[in-house]
């Protein structure tokens, strides 16, 4: 059966070839954006596991290896692959990450237990057959696997001011013209189907494998077109107001969460492969994860 996969690998040699995105790409290697306090402030919830030395493999970092970057950053050994190497070429060359790998994430070349962890950034949803790499990644991994991405909103905890804002979104499509989609699934441009996650699903992947180990801490995210290019250490007024109304937005967010009156866009969940030892639940707990032990299957 021929598998269809998205223009991923197109759009990375277009930030190569064509100056808008070449320049739009290379705020990606750029730590001091508002952009990437986005990224960081996702990336910072998996502190509590790593350590020092331990291998890391980071799936669908195609943006020059940011994920294996913040890894390294933190201490870990990181090796970042994705469907197409053409940035990560450019980022081992320039030392922003230390290796790469050209990969398949429904077909990885790795061994068994070759990786302490396996982390996968808001790439699951790209996947044409998300499951299967999500089975892959776990083969490959020791101690568990890492997901950050959007969050199932029709499958998630239904709340009123949720609701409101999508009929709110609805009303405004169809007064535009715009492409009217009530079930709310999603589509990016490079092609995918955005396959969006929620917590129960992957419990019942870890139960059909008989494993029992779950962790997982929701957060909100805010994005707007030109973040990218937005400097936190701009001195101008306007700038300064920008970054505080950006930031107010998100934290906002949080707040509503709290309160159940608005849904988390993000589903961050670690599935191990054994119980995690008691100094990374402490961890967990400092970083506000929740930890859940799954029932055992009594028949076996």
């Amino acid at each position: 059966m021929q598998i269809k996969y998205d223009n991923q690998d197109q759009e990375w040699e277009n930030c190569l070839s064509i100056e808008e995105k070449k320049l739009h790409a290379s705020q990606w290697l750029k730590k001091n954006t508002l952009d990437y306090w986005r990224h960081k402030r996702m990336l910072s919830t998996i502190k509590p596991f790593i350590k020092k030395d331990e291998k890391w493999l980071t799936i669908g970092d195609g943006r020059y290896g940011t994920e294996a970057n913040f890894l390294i950053s933190n201490g870990a050994n990181a090796l970042a692959t994705d469907y197409s190497d053409k940035l990560l070429k450019i980022s081992k060359e320039i030392g922003f990450i230390n290796e790469y790998k050209k990969e398949n994430a429904e077909s990885l070349s790795f061994q068994d237990n070759e990786f302490d962890y396996v982390l996968i950034k808001e790439a699951f949803h790209h996947f044409p057959r998300p499951w299967i790499a999500l089975y892959e990644a776990f083969r490959v991994c020791k101690k568990g696997v890492i997901l950050i991405e959007p969050n199932d909103q029709i499958t998630y905890r239904l709340n009123i001011f949720s609701k409101f804002l999508k009929k709110i979104f609805n009303l405004y499509k169809k007064l535009t013209g715009k492409y009217l989609n009530k079930d709310c699934y999603s589509f990016e441009e490079v092609g995918n189907f955005i396959y969006t996650t929620n917590t129960r699903e992957l419990e019942k992947f870890l139960l059909g494998m008989h494993y029992r180990d779950i962790g997982f801490i929701e957060l909100n995210d805010h994005y707007i077109k030109g973040v990218e290019y937005i400097d936190l250490s701009e001195k101008k007024i306007s700038t300064k107001i920008k970054i505080f109304i950006f930031k107010a937005i998100v934290y906002f967010k949080e707040i509503l969460s709290k309160f159940n009156l608005l849904n988390n866009s993000l589903n961050i969940n670690i599935l191990f492969k054994k119980e995690p030892e008691k100094n990374i639940l402490k961890k967990m707990i400092l970083y506000k994860w929740n930890y859940k032990k799954l029932p055992l299957n009594p028949f076996l």
